[in-house]
């Protein structure tokens, strides 16, 4: 796979922030679409080169940001003083996320046109995004179908959580990391694996991924108070009920694995599943059984790859 075409272009966060984007385009003689990530959080979208292969030679152009705090976001506004795990200022941050992967569809529009099949696929965090994405009308009009992979569940401490971050960037500072929100986000990630090796084992079965996870400085850092603040507020919409009856109603898909803890392993996706059904909405999903955070770095991932594919033709037949 060659090397993505990168741009970069102003954040809606303002303060002359940048945002880094990424082209992969497909050389596929039938191009069926195109698929944009929103990658989880503390990591970036170039880990999704395997993905992004698999797609492309399926006859789909890649795209993605990465998000402010991430990836070459960061690099291209540390010199400004924002940390990693930081969306910029302001309580409406969150917003500011949803707008700069927006753009980014607008600058897809515009290298590969309108008469192609747009689909919106996140992971994690990123899934919380595309969830947004999902009930806002005016964006959700804009994409055909919507992978919501490795999500969570309902979160009845989403109001404690928005408030201690909101207290965090009072009294400590927004851009500082937040490690009381750090341990009550991620201190039982690791309850139900034995004899665990590192604290990122719930993120794969596979040892080799969990230490390249653990070898790499962009990968598992902590969130600012002001991260956590942002990252709340998007969990607390999507479980809202002006999200749940503002629902797209267009194609989506949820995938995740039975060892997840951040799905609540299963139990919680298949809530929101139950709960998007409740509001006149059928997703496709697949439970890919004893597998945990990052289906797309274990061993059935190109059993992965292929449904997703699956799911994207069936989007660009429509």
């Amino acid at each position: 796979m060659s090397d993505p075409v990168k741009i970069t272009f102003d954040s809606a966060c303002g303060n002359g922030l940048k945002t880094a984007g990424f082209f992969n385009d497909s050389s596929a003689a039938e191009i069926r679409g195109v698929v944009q990530i929103c990658h989880g959080m503390s990591e970036y979208y170039g880990r999704y080169d395997q993905m992004t292969e698999r797609f492309n030679a399926a006859g789909y152009h890649v795209c993605g940001i990465d998000m402010l705090g991430h990836g070459q976001s960061y690099y291209a506004n540390e010199d400004k003083g924002y940390p990693k795990g930081y969306f910029g200022e302001g309580r409406d941050s969150w917003k500011n996320i949803l707008k700069d992967i927006m753009y980014m569809h607008d600058e897809a529009v515009r290298r590969y046109g309108k008469d192609v099949k747009y689909i919106l696929y996140g992971h994690s965090m990123g899934s919380f995004v595309v969830r947004s994405i999902y009930s806002l009308p005016e964006y959700s009009a804009e994409f055909d179908g919507f992978v919501f992979a490795s999500t969570m569940g309902p979160n009845p401490a989403v109001g404690l959580a928005k408030f201690l971050a909101g207290a965090g960037c009072t009294f400590g500072g927004d851009r500082k990391v937040n490690q009381l929100l750090t341990t009550l986000s991620f201190g039982s990630y690791l309850k139900r694996i034995p004899n665990p090796k590192s604290a990122n084992d719930w993120i794969s079965t596979d040892d080799r991924e969990v230490e390249a996870y653990r070898a790499d400085p962009m990968l598992g850092f902590k969130f600012t108070s002001g991260g956590f603040r942002a990252l709340f507020n998007i969990v607390g919409f999507i479980q809202s009920k002006k999200a749940m009856s503002d629902l797209s109603g267009k194609p989506c898909y949820f995938t995740y694995g039975s060892e997840d803890p951040v799905g609540n392993y299963g139990k919680g996706v298949e809530q929101v599943i139950a709960r998007m059904k409740q509001n006149g909405v059928e997703p496709k999903s697949k439970n890919y059984g004893p597998y945990r955070h990052e289906i797309q770095r274990e061993s059935v991932r190109e059993e992965y790859f292929s449904d997703l594919v699956d799911f994207f033709d069936s989007v660009s037949r429509a």
